[in-house]
């Protein structure tokens, strides 16, 4: 598996004895009776312990990282669907500075947050926390001394983009945690879910493109078919327009509407945050001549599990398109 190269791997295996303890049940009067033996189950005869040993991987960008041998307490800001899907719950959560990610909350309700309005927090915040294990969905996230002040912390696994193979990333953490097990479950869930889905939007797709677009308080712009809702598209078969290809994002001005080239359109407005921009575009001529417009393909999406990355996001973003193109 890229990125998960692991140099020592090994299992102690710690057997239970088990003792038959027999109890002679009698007295003076019952000295002849015979000894009564106390059952012993199967389970309990092959009751075993594994304990996993610390051991040594390399990350998606090159850094040795010594991983304990069991890990209670995980720090990974963008990563909280793979966690949940894993059945672990985070000692904090990514947070926009006003709300975490909404559709997780069912699981991670009460869980700290920790802001990135204004980037990668500072390790003072993270600190407290104590955290065993520190995952990085991105290289971004780690630059300029990051890595090196986190890593300082606990230690830090960095991945070069998990918000787009989430399949490969879901697998990797699970490693990591010791988790294979629920990892696979949960990736065959989604597999099925996704060769589902394709298959009932066969009709639809071929031949088309779809573009997403995120618009907040910044700018406008179109999501490539790295990761989030533009992952999607691109994994249900959709093409994509050539503003975009090759690229994660790419803002666009007033100017480039015309070039859009979408038979399908997926708007998501960051909570309002984008309502500006948004109105500015819609209200322009050129806007109104886009063939997706005029055949009303165009779509407002809901839900900040378009912009957020992992199996849980993904498959919420699936019954989205279906809903939106099979209603």
């Amino acid at each position: 598996m890229k990125g998960f190269n692991v140099k020592r791997l090994s299992f102690v295996v710690i057997v239970g004895i088990l003792s038959v303890l027999l109890t002679a049940c009698g007295s003076n009067n019952e000295a002849n009776q015979p000894a009564t033996v106390t059952p012993v189950t199967t389970s309990e005869l092959n009751k075993e312990e594994v304990i996993r040993e610390p051991f040594v991987v390399t990350d998606q960008v090159g850094n040795e990282v010594s991983i304990p041998g069991s890990v209670d307490k995980v720090y990974a800001p963008g990563l909280e669907d793979y966690l949940v899907t894993l059945g672990v719950t985070p000692v904090a959560q990514w947070s926009t500075g006003t709300s975490p990610q909404q559709y997780l909350q069912d699981a991670l309700s009460g869980v700290q947050e920790i802001s990135f309005a204004n980037g990668v927090p500072s390790p003072e915040t993270v600190v407290d926390l104590e955290p065993e294990l520190i995952l990085f969905p991105t290289a971004f996230y780690a630059q300029n001394g990051v890595h090196e002040n986190y890593s300082q912390i606990a230690s830090t696994y960095v991945f070069e983009n998990a918000l787009g193979n989430v399949v490969e990333a879901t697998e990797t953490i699970a490693q990591l945690l010791g988790l294979e097990e629920k990892a696979t479950e949960a990736i065959s869930a989604y597999n099925t879910k996704l060769e589902s889905t394709k298959a009932q939007l066969a009709s639809i797709t071929a031949g088309k493109k779809a573009i997403y677009i995120n618009a907040n308080a910044r700018a406008i712009f179109l999501v490539g078919n790295f990761h989030y809702g533009g992952y999607v598209l691109s994994e249900l078969g959709f093409a994509q327009s050539a503003l975009v290809e090759g690229q994660s994002s790419a803002n666009i001005s007033l100017e480039m509407i015309s070039d859009l080239e979408a038979d399908y359109i997926f708007i998501n407005d960051n909570d309002g945050l984008g309502d500006a921009f948004l109105s500015e575009i819609k209200n322009s001529p050129l806007w109104s001549a886009l063939p997706a417009v005029q055949s009303g393909q165009v779509f407002e999406v809901k839900g900040d599990h378009w912009r957020s990355s992992g199996l849980i996001a993904y498959e919420k973003t699936m019954d989205d398109i279906v809903e939106f193109l099979q209603p």
